[in-house]
């Protein structure tokens, strides 16, 4: 039987104005969830969907209990059973609702028609939460870089890693927090572009990809978890062959190029697995058209070095090792050499600028880590003597697989085969013969160790033996130190080197110290050099301009990169002077240890430019003035050392062949405008805010 509802009367314009409102609500809601699913809330859609499901069933069973189209009798389970499949059938198309929507037309029942209407639309809605719940990667991946092509304008800091490594998201997590910490606006973007694994045949429509699309990515949230943050983008591209020229276009990414043609964006490949690295890179380097500025790990980076000349200051090589000790440099002052030497002082306690007698250290591991803590050592361990020459010092040397290893180092750093300071073991650590040969080192005045073999836990091991050994010997444990290279934090670890540092050690010092751990290397400062780079600048500029050349930094770089001439010599020129500029800049806070306040003020009478009347006069008293010979000579001797490790040898200046005429000792050098020179970087150095 069938039971008029009764109507009221409803105008044309409110039907008008409804429809309009119900479409207003549904761009609304369509933005809502494009929002939504680009930062990854997947399980508020999910909640959405089932909200918009019970409100569709709901206001349906209340509406066909009151209309006489569906002879029901009252039985609100039959009335919830057909409102629910009324719902579910939105993959069909959604036939029930709309048989109601005719039938109110035809009963000229319009408030019916505008309730049905409204329930369709929830139903609509309902069905784009779903569709997009389910939506491949790929389609949603490029739905985003389409609706978010304007956010890689040139005014914003995009961050877009080649990979999900561990390196990726550690560097990704300290850029989160670093703009979580800051003001600034124009944060920019943390694109992801994920690669699938080899061995992934399935497809992104399987019943399994459904089920993990419906409740959840769950890669997506691991992802939001270790980053702490929900603001990045993971983007889906697949592995590039290595034989394209467009980046883009290798990756399966083609609207991503917007971002890499922006000045302002960083592009990371800091995949683990090098191959894959090398195919990203080769491509990288034919694609012209990329501005974004390149980041490549690799811990072989001479296997690349013709790619690396070939790309330029688009490209910059990063190796964890080498990181390990840049962090070394940048944060950590209270681990410099300087600490572990003895400064000779005058009657007063002011230091003289020289040291008593040289560093004697220990490297224990010869692979990659301890190459670099060699070429640390070498640097930063150079100190001067009494006599304006080197200080004695040593570096014992010790590895399983010393051979092989002390080849590879001494053909890049050929300068350094048969120095004297340099002693090589090959015993293994911790056998009775490496025991013997450390007690000896401890009586000789051994202060500096660095523990780098391929386990951390075998590091720390040691490390503690070493201690433990020292401590029974009646060692001065102020004045030692031990570096112990692990790769990642650990809690217990931690806790056992900080047990056995108060166990040992007198109050407050701390002899074992972890270094190298991948959150603290890789972070933007480290990476980028941008924590040192202004007072490298300044200081260059400084140094330029004392010694009569006013040509900037960033002049010098451009002339540099010129087109002319050979390519691999200039790029070869500008690595090596910002390395310089850079080295000198560190080696400033040693210098300011040696030196007194007097002293500083002193510098700054040092003529700002050389003459053949000022070049060995000085105003000031003959102690003054023979503090700051030692520190000329200590300048010297750190530049010609980090020359040293980086390759190149004394004779005729030639980039190519990486010689260099003023690689004698301080001492031995006669023309008076090179000495001059040192002195201004002494100057800068002392002076330097």
């Amino acid at each position: 039987m069938h039971t008029a509802v009764p109507d009221f009367p409803v105008s044309v314009p409110t039907m008008i104005l409804w429809a309009v409102l119900l479409l207003i609500i549904g761009l609304a809601f369509v933005h809502f969830l494009v929002y939504l699913n680009r930062k990854g809330h997947r399980k508020i859609i999910g909640l959405t969907f089932a909200l918009l499901l019970m409100a569709g069933t709901a206001v349906h069973v209340v509406l066909l209990a009151r209309s006489g189209h569906t002879v029901t009798e009252g039985n609100w389970i039959q009335l919830a059973l057909v409102s629910l499949v009324a719902g579910l059938e939105m993959f069909i198309g959604h036939t029930v609702v709309f048989d109601d929507i005719i039938a109110a037309v035809i009963f000229r029942e319009p408030a019916l028609m505008i309730a049905y209407l409204t329930v369709f639309v929830l139903i609509l809605l309902f069905t784009l939460s779903m569709v997009v719940l389910i939506m491949p990667r790929r389609l949603r991946d490029r739905t985003w870089l389409i609706l978010n092509a304007y956010k890689a304008s040139r005014n914003r800091k995009n961050h877009i890693f080649l990979g999900l490594s561990p390196y990726s998201k550690l560097l990704a997590k300290s850029i989160l927090q670093e703009w979580e910490g800051s003001s600034h606006k124009g944060k920019g973007e943390i694109i992801f572009v994920e690669f699938p694994s080899a061995d992934a045949h399935h497809s992104e429509l399987s019943i399994g990809e459904l089920v993990s699309s419906i409740f959840g990515h769950k890669k997506e949230l691991t992802l939001e978890e270790e980053l702490g943050s929900e603001h990045f983008v993971l983007l889906k591209g697949h592995r590039p062959s290595g034989d394209g020229d467009n980046m883009c276009h290798a990756i399966g990414l083609d609207k991503l190029d917007k971002w890499l043609q922006n000045p302002r964006t960083s592009l990371y490949i800091l995949n683990q697995d090098e191959q894959e690295n090398f195919e990203l890179l080769k491509t990288l380097a034919r694609d012209k058209s990329v501005q974004a500025k390149g980041f490549f790990y690799t811990h072989e980076p001479d296997s690349f070095f013709s790619l690396f000349a070939h790309m330029g200051k688009r490209l910059r090589v990063l190796d964890s090792h080498y990181l390990s000790f840049m962090q070394i440099k940048l944060r950590r002052p209270e681990v410099l050499p300087v600490n572990y030497v003895d400064i000779a002082t005058d009657k007063d306690g002011a230091p003289l600028g020289y040291v008593k007698d040289g560093l004697k250290s220990m490297i224990v591991g010869f692979g990659e880590s301890g190459q670099e803590a060699l070429r640390y050592l070498l640097e930063f361990g150079s100190f001067i003597g009494k006599d304006l020459e080197a200080a004695p010092s040593s570096i014992t040397v010790y590895d399983d697989n010393l051979e092989k290893n002390r080849g590879h180092f001494l053909h890049l750093a050929p300068a350094l085969t048969g120095d004297k300071r340099l002693r090589w073991r090959a015993e293994t650590a911790g056998t009775d013969a490496f025991w013997e040969q450390y007690d000896a080192m401890l009586d000789e005045g051994l202060r500096y160790m660095v523990i780098a073999m391929d386990k951390g836990n075998r590091n720390v091991s040691l490390a503690i033996h070493l201690l433990q050994r020292a401590a029974q010997k009646g060692m001065d444990l102020r004045k030692m130190i031990i570096l112990v290279r692990i790769w990642r934090s650990d809690p217990n670890i931690e806790e056992l080197i900080n047990y056995y540092n108060r166990a040992y050690a007198p109050k407050d010092v701390r002899v074992i110290r972890i270094f190298g751990r991948m959150e603290t290397i890789w972070k933007p400062d480290v990476i980028s050099g941008r924590s040192l780079k202004q007072t490298a600048i300044r200081f260059s500029e400084a140094f330029q301009a004392a010694s009569g050349n006013g040509e900037s930094w960033d002049e010098r770089r451009v002339r540099l990169s010129k087109p002319g001439g050979n390519p691999l010599a200039k790029q070869q020129e500008l690595m090596r002077r910002q390395a310089m500029e850079i080295g000198r800049a560190l080696f400033a806070p040693t210098l300011l240890r040696f030196a007194a306040k007097n002293l500083k003020d002193a510098a700054k009478d040092i003529p700002s430019a050389y003459s053949q009347e000022t070049a060995w006069h000085y105003p000031g008293d003959k102690d003054t003035y023979t503090r700051l010979e030692y520190l000329a000579a200590a300048e010297h001797l750190h530049w010609m050392s980090q020359l040293e490790v980086n390759g190149y040898q004394d004779g005729p200046d030639d980039e190519l062949l990486l010689t260099h005429t003023n690689m004698i000792p301080y001492k031995e050098i006669t023309d008076p405008v090179l000495r001059h020179m040192c002195w201004i970087g002494v100057k800068t150095a002392l002076t330097l805010e």
